[in-house]
């Protein structure tokens, strides 16, 4: 049985430290080595669009007290630049502040993998950087046209380098024919290890235009899909309609039977 804590939101710090003690997230970061905090940065928008970078100060905040690995933070946006986007967005100065690094996965040396059982993705090209690293998958809980939701699996898109995949955006080539089957490819190439959502306030209707709802919550978990399922939930989806839930339940996490921690 996954868990997924539910966390009243009060302020990033204690929120979010509040969600990751309730799953035990301290035991689990690794000692040594990289780990990799993903926000959702897929333009240069101000949130609920993108991650507030407050979301990934505390999250940082977090490793720097469990674990003696580097902390970097990573994203690859979809529109624009990226570097662009961590400027917007306040990344640029929080990286001043702590001496962090900032990693641009399009622009990153890539390795090709293959997989038979990926559905379209048969080959996938991965910033060779985020192999070995602990992923924390930091997203916005968001509405989106193609997938209905785009959370902790979807956000994971940021790791596909825009020189393999861009077309009419940087990562247009995942779209077609099925964003659904790029979801699950995606993660069956390299799932998020931990998985923090920024629920505080949801984007309703579409993922760049909709409709901010306040819902003043922050989940985390280890399971993916089971932290994709109750954030869908929160935004009046059944999982069980939703496809690339289907796909990965029972493959790269569960949907059922999950336990709501709330603190």
């Amino acid at each position: 049985m996954s868990q997924v804590a539910k966390v009243a939101f009060v302020d990033y710090g204690r929120s979010i430290a509040a969600a990751l003690d309730a799953v035990g997230a301290a035991e689990s970061l690794p000692r040594r080595g990289l780990v990799i905090i993903k926000p959702n940065l897929t333009n240069a928008d101000r949130p609920p669009v993108t991650t507030p970078a407050a979301a990934v100060e505390a999250v940082y905040d977090y490793c720097k007290a469990h674990c003696g690995a580097e902390i970097v933070i990573g994203e690859g946006s979809g529109s624009g630049t990226t570097a662009q986007s961590y400027q917007a967005n306040g990344y640029t100065a929080l990286a001043r502040r702590h001496g962090i690094r900032l990693i641009d996965f399009n622009r990153e040396p890539a390795i090709t993998l293959q997989r038979a059982d990926a559905l379209q993705l048969r080959q996938f090209h991965l910033p060779e950087i985020a192999r070995e690293a602990f992923i924390i998958s930091v997203p916005v809980l968001k509405d989106h046209g193609f997938t209905t939701t785009t959370i902790a699996m979807k956000n994971m898109f940021g790791l596909a380098p825009a020189p393999y995949y861009k077309g009419a955006w940087n990562k247009s080539k995942l779209h077609s024919p099925s964003t659904h089957h790029s979801v699950f490819d995606v993660c069956l190439y390299r799932r998020p290890d931990l998985c923090v959502v920024d629920a505080t306030v949801a984007l309703a209707g579409m993922h760049l235009s909709g409709r901010p709802v306040k819902l003043n919550a922050i989940l985390a978990g280890t399971d993916p899909v089971a932290v994709d399922a109750v954030g869908s939930r929160l935004l009046g989806h059944d999982p069980a309609d939703i496809e690339y839930l289907t796909l990965a339940n029972g493959v790269l996490g569960s949907m059922t039977g999950t336990e709501i921690v709330e603190a």
